[in-house]
């Protein structure tokens, strides 16, 4: 993974804003309304790290949010 990609997914992470505009706490990917809406799998694939799976489970969810 190249440096600005890993940026990118450490700013959401670390970030106080959901990709759906309300607040959420830094180390959650997601605000809890998003993140409850989740089936099961993809909130248990969002605790990976970053470089070892979460990037794709964080892309994952948010399509799946956002359909």
């Amino acid at each position: 993974m190249n440096p600005k990609d890993r940026k990118f997914y450490y700013d959401e992470l670390m970030g106080e804003e959901c990709q759906c505009g309300r607040p959420k706490r830094k180390r959650r990917s997601f605000c809890y309304k998003c993140y409850s809406s989740l089936p099961h799998h993809m909130q248990r694939d969002l605790y990976q790290l970053i470089g070892q799976g979460y990037e794709e489970a964080y892309d994952e969810a948010v399509r799946w949010l956002n359909d």
